[in-house]
């Protein structure tokens, strides 16, 4: 008994609600991807970290040193966050809760900051334009202090150097946390990390309202 399937080479855009056939590969495979390699054949994944460490600030504010997102009012697209990251190059004074913090006033004033020009489109190509609408700075001010939403770890005081390793800490959202016009993200202390020593990472999908 043999079984037949017919479906459409590459992968389809589609829309809520509609049919479609099974994506196929070019030599005639059923391609199953997983949702991940899946945002980034869209071509709409970025990926941003800090190329120089610095000092995060002490407790939830509303100025930031760290790497934060912000999704402009306007920008006609949703922020899906698939990775939150951070590591730490030396030890924290005091022991310290790492966050992943959000503002979610999504009428309250704009982000400012220092862009950066770190950032890149996953789907990776020679040129230097990104084509992304979600801001990433290296430092931000914020509306106003942001709130704690998720756990990264604890910043620890000992000597990071007499360690044989030092993971970096991170989440993976998988997509599961969305950054609507106006809202933003960056990762927080609650105690002052070591000078110059806090490096952060973002992964993120842009996806047009609606869909």
């Amino acid at each position: 008994m043999s079984v037949e399937i017919l479906g459409v080479v590459g992968e389809q855009k589609l829309t809520k609600g509609s049919r479609s056939s099974p994506s196929m590969s070019s030599s005639g495979s059923l391609v199953v991807q997983d949702d991940f390699a899946a945002a980034v054949e869209r071509g709409n994944c970025f990926a941003v970290c800090n190329q120089v460490g610095i000092t995060s600030q002490a407790g939830l504010s509303g100025t930031t040193p760290a790497l934060t997102l912000w999704n402009p009012v306007g920008s006609g697209v949703n922020a899906r966050i698939w990775f939150v990251g951070a590591h730490f190059e030396v030890a924290f004074a005091a022991a310290a809760s790492v966050w992943v913090a959000v503002g979610t006033n999504l009428v309250a004033a704009a982000v400012s900051g220092t862009l950066t020009t770190a950032h890149r489109n996953l789907k990776l190509s020679n040129t230097a334009a990104q084509g992304n609408k979600v801001v990433a700075y290296l430092a931000a001010t914020l509306p106003a202090a942001p709130v704690a939403i998720a756990l990264l770890g604890v910043g620890l005081t000992g000597a990071i150097t007499t360690a044989p390793t030092q993971l970096p800490m991170g989440r993976w959202f998988n997509g599961g946390l969305i950054l609507r016009p106006g809202s933003n993200l960056s990762v927080q202390t609650s105690t002052a990390s070591g000078t110059i020593g806090t490096l952060c990472e973002y992964i993120w999908e842009e996806v047009d309202i609606g869909v």
